[in-house]
């Protein structure tokens, strides 16, 4: 089966590095990670794949990819929470954007898993790799 998480060789406006790569649960998940800062929005126990990116200019990004969880729910949950800190888009895909605290976390979602690529709001490039992240995790389900 394919990899669940994304390989940096094929992030769009790369050259991106992975720099972290890990399985944690949703309540073990450090903070600076956790959507909008909303750990309501998934259960504890849900399991997190997390990958963060790196460029060489210094941009972070992270790809978590939750699964035990219902993912049209959480997806929902996303753009409830995410709203009480800032504004939130619906857009085609179906991908939630919010924007708080000059950041940008993009919520999509599969058959078993909910998505969310975050990063600083200057990364034009943040809706093609989430885009990317979706279709790398429908195919390795």
């Amino acid at each position: 089966p394919s990899p669940l998480l994304l390989d940096a060789a094929r992030l769009p406006g790369g050259p991106w590095t992975a720099t972290r790569t890990a399985t944690t649960t949703w309540a073990g998940l450090e903070e600076a990670l956790v959507p909008c800062g909303q750990r309501v929005i998934a259960p504890d126990k849900s399991q997190v794949r997390l990958r963060v990116f790196e460029s060489p200019t210094g941009t972070s990004i992270s790809e978590l990819v939750i699964a035990d969880t219902d993912p049209t729910q959480t997806f929902k949950r996303f753009y409830a929470e995410c709203t009480t800190v800032g504004p939130v888009e619906s857009k085609p895909g179906p991908n939630h954007v919010a924007h708080h605290n000059s950041k940008i976390e993009i919520a999509t979602f599969t058959a078993n898993h909910l998505i969310v690529i975050s990063g600083p709001n200057t990364t034009k490039d943040l809706p093609k790799i989430a885009d990317a992240a979706r279709t790398q995790a429908s195919q390795a389900e």
